[in-house]
């Protein structure tokens, strides 16, 4: 085989494997009924045999009221996996707390054990509006992931990410700032960027967020639109 032929073939297959592992968490996401889940509610989907009912995953439903009652009514409507134990979740590539698998076709949040609560529900429901909102491309090429979860943190009153709970100085505040891409931020110090960006987006405007997050999708850069 010529040289050329085999690079060729390399690089047709780095094309078709790449976007499989990219969003293989979406796609797992796709097939949840194949891998033992059913819808109990509208989008959402829980563990044949498991012990959830609709009534007990009313978190969610109160989640999604508290992002309604910050920012204003949500246009979202993510798939939403509860996931029992470490082991389920991994089937989803999530975490044991919360994971939000954005890709072209939606977003799918998987609740782990340790997130099945309404601060969690309401911080990954802000992901998700986010998303809808912005759509693929924006999101991918102008939303800094810092603001994005400082953001989320503004429904999350989990106690580590209150204002009053967090001791930083205001250059690590501004450090945060310059993260944009998620494996930047989720990092050895992704707690203390998440405190970081929680304190960088307390000037944010609640009321306009959802028409910034417009002018954004109409062409306006993030640093046109948010000043920050």
């Amino acid at each position: 085989m010529k040289k050329s032929s085999f690079f060729y073939l390399l690089a047709s297959g780095l094309f078709l494997i790449t976007p499989l592992y990219i969003f293989k968490g979406a796609i797992a996401c796709e097939i949840a009924e194949p891998l033992g889940y059913e819808e109990i509610r509208q989008n959402i989907f829980v563990a044949r045999g498991s012990i959830k009912t609709s009534e007990s995953i009313d978190f969610i439903v109160q989640g999604a009221k508290r992002v309604n009652d910050t920012f204003g009514p949500t246009i979202a409507s993510p798939m939403i996996i509860v996931a029992d134990a470490v082991d389920e979740s991994k089937k989803f590539f999530a975490s044991d707390t919360a994971t939000s698998h954005v890709s072209p076709f939606g977003t799918c949040i998987v609740l782990g054990s340790n997130g099945q609560n309404v601060d969690v529900m309401a911080h990954e429901f802000v992901h998700a509006e986010i998303y809808a909102r912005l759509g693929w491309m924006t999101w991918v090429l102008d939303m800094p992931r810092w603001f994005e979860e400082g953001v989320s943190l503004l429904v999350d009153l989990r106690d580590p990410f209150l204002p009053q709970n967090i001791s930083l100085e205001d250059i690590e505040i501004e450090a945060v700032k310059s993260i944009f891409y998620g494996h930047h931020f989720y990092t050895d110090n992704a707690f203390q960027n998440y405190q970081a960006a929680r304190l960088a987006v307390e000037s944010v405007d609640k009321s306009e967020f959802y028409a910034n997050l417009e002018r954004m999708k109409q062409g306006h850069s993030f640093d046109e639109v948010f000043g920050m």
